[in-house]
């Protein structure tokens, strides 16, 4: 017997499987990257998504590597280490270092850390072709085959190559993309399924080996007029999808035919020559259907027959988008979530078109949720389907929705330019209310107690319902009126195209009371309020304006404080407290606790940069709407941003002095980077890795230790750091992305530019005492040669002195001879008594004594010249002008002279000198 649980978990289960077999497909984004984005070429051939967050996409000249928002194209020589640059590839694996990649030279080995490949001939001694074509990791190898479906596995951590067994099979003619007929091997390429058996899609039968077993088994087969070109495998089903000649194959988890379908929509299947799987859904393209979608039952199909007649490859990445390659413009990608705003262009039904021919002008609602878009279509926004609505040969029509009592207004010229406006009760009652030919309606405001309110080219009117007619309000009978704003407490705010908004009240009877003007001498088009917080904001050709209860200016919001247009087109206020507005640049929300402001732009999926006016509407479920020049926009607040892939920073490359650095580690694990002062000129390409929202990222940084403010860093350019000055720079790299306000670090560079030997500490200390011991040396030099000079003076005057004195001591001792010859003499005659020739005789000896005593002075005076009386040289200084002159009628020193003399030379010996 059945219980409670039972039921229950039956009930659920039964509701699970409903939902999720019910896809829809009639919603889907398109976005590309293409050689714009950096691709190298438009024909792409192989893709595969790694672990690490890159897509790789091959081309005939290079490898690609995608990584959300760049393209890096491997095609220059240093990424390849002493083998032949990559070009064309065929087929992926992977393990948790490298990434391995196939062509008709080997083996390739891309090794994530250091950036680089290098290649291995894995069948040089097995086959006289090159070509290598991995097929998965599995039991710790690398698993390739080649084009005579001999197997090998290749260990990476002890570099053995190992034959496995050749598949008894035809072998390729060749793996080129241009020597391949619809049965090229790229579409089925084999894989290593969840049983870890290599199967293999063969001409017109399954073969698989089993790696544990060594064992070669054939499973399924077909007859021989039926061909499998593509394949794809399930592995939550582990179902594998064969797309042949004649249909679809499905075979079970065991390899055998499990459904197959060779009719879609009543049409033979023919030429499926690419198929994808992801959960619930199958992307197919067919030679004589197309693309279609289906789900895994095949029962809900969507048929695209035109738009995708050039694509093929196609698969899904982790998030469920398909990708494909259009041929010869790169890679189309579809995005069934669709953008963040959706978007009427992403609606898959050929009716959007009209609205790139005309623009959306108008936006209603219907009672039952539904939302009319220029009167004439309906819009399913849960299930993003949009219908055209029954309706008569009519143009300019309008719908105008009154929420508070659920009536539908609606207005339209017939054939005769007549203009009808007619309103539709909760029961579908459509009832014409009046009928004029030259109103031209602009809008129509609702009030909770009185009769509709429509502004026209003719001026603002009342529409008295009971009486079927306009009743003109003279109160208000400014030119040109724009739009009637409903407010609170009965109140109405009116703008002019030529003149202030005015705030009106309306009193008993309809009478009609003016209050003043709103944001006088600017030109105001919208206002919202804010019943919560007694604010309005409004919508003016200069920005958005916060006011306070009594209108008066709190905040301004344009283009200086970050808002992206100032002429606003259409203004919402959500109920997550979110103003929204629509303007010539695109859309922006301003939160109204904090005032972050939000501009969004084409890739959160706007339907054009230009809006239009009074084109915008609030849903009763909260869901908001902007209408513009190329479709509208519809979402339902908060938006968020929610990625799979975790956006990550990396350091792809680092140029110092223009030159390559590659560090041992890579350069994106390095935290360091240690350079001299001549090597201050760095360059770093950092990038942020985000298949899914890598263009939403914006790059950040700062020198952490010397300025806490965040930079920018251009999209796809690196970080030139020019002239470094020696020292220490703490760099940190950050990511913003506008959905949040703060910027979140995620990677640290530290940079160490060293300084000149001139720069140094002891370089100058020892520069110092080099100028200071130059100094001592050259002082004491002076002084040592000063002390020398003296001592040599001193020598030489003691030279001199002496041979003074010997020519003095030899001048005595002759007049010392003299006087004892002269004395003997005198005695002689004494003796003799000749008194005449005695006296003769004494005087010449009083002479001799007489130069004796002064020579015997000079000889005192040069020995000690410093002792000897002023007065002494002076008479010696006369004495010898005597001997000179004396005969001579020259006048010499006189005898002022003289005195001036004496006192100087007395003032130089009493100073010392």
């Amino acid at each position: 017997m059945w219980n409670y649980k039972t039921l229950t978990c039956f009930f659920f289960t039964f509701l699970f499987l409903t939902i999720k077999a019910q896809v829809n497909f009639d919603y889907f984004s398109v976005s590309r990257v293409t050689q714009d984005d950096g691709l190298s070429q438009g024909s792409n051939y192989f893709r595969y998504e790694d672990q690490k967050g890159f897509m790789w996409i091959t081309g005939n000249d290079a490898l690609n590597r995608y990584d959300g928002s760049s393209v890096k194209v491997y095609n220059l020589n240093y990424y390849f280490k002493n083998c032949p640059a990559l070009q064309q590839a065929y087929g992926f694996a992977e393990d948790q270092n490298n990434l391995y990649i196939g062509s008709t030279r080997g083996l390739y080995i891309y090794n994530y850390q250091k950036d680089s490949f290098t290649l291995i001939d894995i069948y040089k001694d097995l086959s006289k072709n090159n070509t290598a074509i991995p097929i998965g990791f599995s039991d710790h190898k690398i698993w390739c085959f080649n084009l005579d479906y001999q197997i090998v596995s290749y260990d990476p951590a002890t570099k053995k190559i190992q034959l496995e067994i050749q598949l008894p099979v035809d072998p390729l003619k060749s793996i080129h993309i241009y020597d391949n007929n619809s049965l090229s091997i790229y579409q089925k390429l084999p894989f290593i399924d969840e049983e870890q058996n290599i199967c293999f899609v063969t001409k017109n039968q399954i073969i698989t080996y089993q790696i544990k077993r060594k064992k070669i088994t054939s499973l399924f087969k077909t007859p021989d007029d039926i061909l499998f070109y593509c394949a794809t495998y399930n592995r939550k089903t582990k179902l594998l999808y064969l797309g042949s000649n004649l249909g679809i194959y499905v075979l079970n988890n065991k390899y055998q035919l499990s459904k197959r379908i060779t009719e879609i929509k009543g049409e033979k299947l023919f030429s499926v020559n690419a198929i994808s799987i992801f959960n619930n859904l199958i992307a197919v393209r067919s030679a004589n259907l197309g693309m279609f979608f289906c789900d895994t039952n095949f029962s809900t199909i969507k048929i695209f027959s035109k738009g995708y007649e050039r694509s093929f490859c196609y698969s899904f990445d982790k998030i469920g988008r398909l990708w494909m390659c259009d041929d010869g413009q790169g890679q189309m990608i579809l995005n069934f979530k669709g953008t963040l705003l959706k978007n009427s262009n992403d609606i898959q039904n050929d009716l959007k078109n009209s609205f790139k021919e005309t623009g959306v002008g108008n936006i209603s609602e219907a009672k039952n949720g539904d939302f009319i878009i220029q009167g004439v279509f309906g819009l399913q926004s849960k299930t993003n389907q949009l219908q055209l609505l029954q309706n008569k040969n009519y143009t300019n029509v309008s719908v105008f929705f009154d929420q508070l009592k659920k009536e539908s207004w609606h207005s339209y010229k017939t054939a005769d330019n007549t203009v009808i406006i007619e309103m539709a009760d909760d029961h579908r009652n459509r009832k014409i209310i009046l009928k004029n030919s030259n109103c031209i309606i602009k809008n129509i405001a609702f009030l909770p107690n009185y009769n509709p309110i429509l502004s026209s080219n003719e001026g603002i009117f009342w529409i008295n319902i009971q009486e079927g007619k306009l009743e003109k309000i003279n109160a208000l009978s400014h030119q040109s009126n724009f739009v009637v704003n409903a407010l609170s407490n009965n109140r109405i705010a009116i703008s002019y195209l030529n003149h202030d908004m005015i705030l009106a009240k309306i009193n008993a009877e309809n009478n009609i009371q003016i209050l003043g003007k709103i944001l006088p001498n600017i030109q105001s088009f919208y206002i919202q309020e804010d019943e919560k917080k007694h604010q309005y904001w409004v919508g003016t050709n200069e920005g958005v304006y916060l006011l306070d209860k009594n209108f008066k200016i709190l905040t301004h919001f344009d283009s200086n404080n970050g808002l992206a247009g100032t002429y606003i087109y259409g203004i919402l206020l959500d109920e997550v407290g979110t103003v929204w507005c629509s303007h010539q640049h695109g859309l922006s929300s301003i939160n109204t606790k904090n005032f972050h402001i939000i501009n969004y732009d084409k890739d959160d999926g706007i339907q054009h940069w230009d809006y239009n006016n009074r084109s915008f509407y609030k849903g009763r479920d909260g869901t908001l709407l902007f209408g513009g020049v190329n479709g509208f926009n519809y979402f339902k607040p908060p938006l968020k941003l929610k990625s799979y892939y975790q956006p990550e920073i990396y350091l792809d490359e680092i140029k110092i002095n223009n030159n390559r650095f590659t560090p041992e580690k890579g350069s994106n694990k390095i935290s360091e980077i240690d350079v001299k002062n001549d090597e201050n000129n760095i360059s770093l390409k950092v990038l942020i890795k985000d298949l899914e929202n890598g263009n939403r990222q914006r790059l950040m940084y700062r020198f952490k230790n010397l300025d806490a403010k965040w930079k920018p860093i251009a999209h796809k350019s690196p970080l030139v750091l020019s002239s470094l000055s020696p020292g220490e720079y703490d760099l940190e790299f950050g990511i913003y992305n506008k959905f949040s306000p703060r910027i979140i670090p995620q990677k640290k560079l530290y940079i160490n530019i060293k300084k000149a030997f001139y720069q140094t500490f002891w370089f100058w200390a020892f520069l110092g005492g080099l100028v200071i011991g130059g100094f001592i040396l050259a002082y004491t030099r002076w002084k040592l040669m000063k002390q020398k000079n003296y001592y040599q003076q001193q020598l030489a005057l003691e030279m001199q002195r002496s041979k003074i004195t010997a020519d003095l001591h030899d001048d005595i001792g002759s007049t010392l001879s003299s006087l004892q010859i002269n004395s003997a003499v005198a005695t002689a005659f004494l003796e003799k008594n000749n008194i005449s020739e005695t006296k003769s005789i004494l005087n010449k000896i009083q002479q001799q004594s007489k130069d004796l005593s002064e020579n015997i002075g000079e000889i005192v005076w040069s020995l000690k010249p410093g002792k000897d009386e002023l007065m002494t040289l002076s008479t010696r200084i006369r004495n010898f002008a005597n001997e000179i002159l004396g005969s001579t009628d020259i006048y010499y020193i006189p005898l002022a002279l003289m005195t001036k003399l004496m006192m100087r030379l007395k003032i130089l010996q009493q100073g010392k000198i």
